[in-house]
């Protein structure tokens, strides 16, 4: 197992800084996720120039999700920017040993007769990623994401989430505890199911109401349970402390946050 914290905690302007002290801390076990992010060239050419060929930590990648729709007519322009993107994630990933690249099956919730054409759509772009991720070494790793009730209806429920990896049998998952425990995905199910299958956690609470990414203390989810379950039913998951900036951390402070999630880890091997 690795360790990493999220750069969404600081922010598109903050990634030099972090990506220096990820490395400063000269851990094997310790790095840092990567917003990978192709909406703005400045971003992208810090990340890739400067910020990631620097980085001496492993690293994980999030793969694109400002102005990307996977549920996008497969004949659009915006269908064949979301390809163009993931290609570039994919390539960087494979120059640098990117541990995994993140994937969101959509960023929109919707009205019930438009979901069977979005479904149609992702579950292609989810087939056809995932062939060119495997070519390239990349693991491609889909996030189970997560409902917004107010805003419509969810483009998968937790059984068709499920029903991916049947679907895709090479296929590979990331679960996101915020997300499960919005959704009430049934996480140990899913890993007893598909242990093996499980490349990593995102590690955030909230009040089971909204997607709060607040300190994985803070909330209705039981982090120490998920962790037992990560080191029983997983082989070697990245487990992705993934904050938003309002929860302001030091550096020792989230140092001190994966050496416990890390002793959760072993508690669960253990046992």
């Amino acid at each position: 197992m690795k360790y990493f914290v999220s750069d969404l905690i600081v922010g598109m302007k903050g990634i030099g800084e972090f990506g220096r002290w990820v490395s400063r801390c000269g851990r094997e076990d310790f790095g840092a996720e990567f917003s990978a992010f192709t909406h703005s060239d400045a971003y992208w050419k810090e990340l890739s120039e400067e910020v990631v060929p620097r980085c001496s930590a492993p690293m994980t990648f999030h793969g694109p999700y400002v102005q990307i729709e996977a549920t996008s007519p497969l004949d659009s322009p915006e269908h064949a920017w979301l390809m163009e993107s993931y290609r570039k994630v994919f390539a960087l990933a494979a120059a640098y040993g990117a541990r995994h690249v993140v994937f969101h099956y959509s960023q929109l919730q919707f009205a019930p007769e438009a979901i069977p054409e979005a479904q149609k759509n992702a579950r292609a772009v989810m087939r056809q990623l995932n062939e060119e991720a495997h070519q390239q070494g990349v693991h491609f790793v889909i996030e189970n994401l997560c409902r917004h009730p107010k805003e419509g209806t969810h483009l998968f429920t937790n059984e068709e989430y499920f029903h991916l990896f049947e679907e895709m049998p090479d296929a590979e998952a990331l679960i996101d505890i915020g997300h499960a425990n919005v959704n009430g995905l049934d996480v140990e199910k899913f890993l007893a199911a598909y242990g093996p299958r499980v490349r990593g956690f995102h590690v955030h609470n909230n009040d089971g109401m909204e997607d709060q990414h607040r300190d994985y203390h803070l909330g209705t989810a039981d982090i120490r349970s998920i962790m037992h379950w990560a080191g029983a039913y997983t082989k070697d998951a990245d487990i992705v402390i993934e904050y938003e900036p309002h929860e302001h951390l030091t550096q020792t402070e989230l140092l001190e946050e994966i050496d416990e999630l890390k002793g959760w880890v072993e508690e669960g091997i253990r046992h």
